[in-house]
C-alpha cells in the first residue's frame, strides 16, 4: 500500500479536510457544553433546583440489592473501563479488517471525550445533588457533566459505529446498544452523583462527537444492490452502493 493511500481516510475525503472538520466540530461541541454548563450554574441556577426531587426519589428507592446493580452500572462508565473497551474494539476491528482506521477512530473519540469532560468540570463547577451520595472520593463541585455517562455512551456509540461500517448488522439491533448508557445514567442518578441535566448533557455530546468521528474516520456502509442481467436464467449481478448512517 502506498504512503498516500495508507494515510488517506476511508471516507475518500482529503486528510487535511478531515482534520479540519474534526477540529471545528470539537470546538463547536465543546463550546456548547461549556455554554450550557454556564447557563445551568448561573442564570438558570434557581430553575435547575427543580431537578432535586428526582434525586430524592431515587434515594427513596434504595435497597442493598439495587445499590449493587447501580454500582455495576457505574463501573461500566469508569475511565479505565472505557479505555480498555475502546482499545479492544479498535484492535479487534483493525486486525480483522486489516486497517488502522478503527484505532484512529477510537483514539480520537476517547481524546475528545476526555477534553469535553475536563472543560465542563473546570469551567463550570457545579455542586453534587443535595442527597447522600453512595460513592466516595467524588469531587464535590464536579457534577457537570457526567463523565461516567459520557464514557458509557462512547462505548456504545463506538461499537455501533464500527459494526455499522464493517458489518451488515441491522440498524434496529444497533439501537439496542442504547441500553448501555441508559443503564449508567440511571445508576449515577440512583447513587446521587449527578443531576438529571448532567447525565443528559453527557449523553448528547458523546453521541454527537461519536457520530462526527464515525463520519470522518470510518467508511460508509456499502449496501448490496441487485442489478438485472441480460441473460435469461443467470443470477443477478450484485454491486454495492454507499449507505450512510
Amino acid at each position: 500500500m502506498s504512503a498516500p493511500s495508507r494515510f488517506a481516510p476511508p471516507t475518500g475525503r482529503p486528510l487535511g479536510r478531515t482534520v479540519a472538520c474534526l477540529v471545528l466540530g470539537f470546538a463547536v461541541i465543546c463550546a456548547g457544553v461549556v455554554a450550557l454548563g454556564w447557563a445551568i450554574t448561573h442564570p438558570l441556577e434557581d430553575t435547575m433546583r427543580h431537578e432535586n426531587p428526582v434525586n430524592r426519589w431515587f434515594v427513596d428507592q434504595r435497597t442493598s440489592g439495587l445499590t449493587h446493580v447501580a454500582d455495576a452500572g457505574s463501573l461500566v462508565g469508569e475511565t479505565v473501563t472505557g479505555l480498555v473497551v475502546l482499545v479492544l474494539l479498535g484492535v479487534v476491528f483493525a486486525v480483522w479488517r486489516r486497517t488502522w482506521w478503527p484505532l484512529v477512530f477510537v483514539g480520537v473519540l476517547d481524546a475528545g471525550m476526555g477534553l469535553f469532560y475536563l472543560a465542563g468540570t473546570s469551567l463550570d463547577p457545579r455542586p453534587r445533588p443535595p442527597v447522600p451520595i453512595l460513592q466516595s472520593g467524588l469531587v464535590a463541585d464536579a457534577s457537570f457533566p457526567s463523565g461516567h455517562t459520557g464514557t458509557a455512551t462512547a462505548i456504545a456509540a463506538a461499537l455501533a459505529a464500527l459494526l455499522w461500517a464493517y458489518t451488515r448488522v441491522a440498524k434496529a439491533l444497533l439501537v439496542l446498544l442504547l441500553v448501555v448508557p441508559a443503564y449508567t445514567m440511571v445508576s449515577r442518578l440512583y447513587l446521587g452523583a449527578h443531576h438529571v441535566s448532567d447525565v443528559v448533557t453527557a449523553f448528547v455530546y458523546a453521541w454527537l462527537w461519536a457520530l462526527l468521528c464515525a463520519r470522518m474516520l470510518l467508511p460508509a456502509r456499502r449496501a448490496p444492490v441487485a442489478l438485472p442481467t441480460s441473460e435469461a436464467g443467470s443470477p443477478p449481478r450484485i454491486e454495492t452502493r454507499r449507505e450512510d448512517a
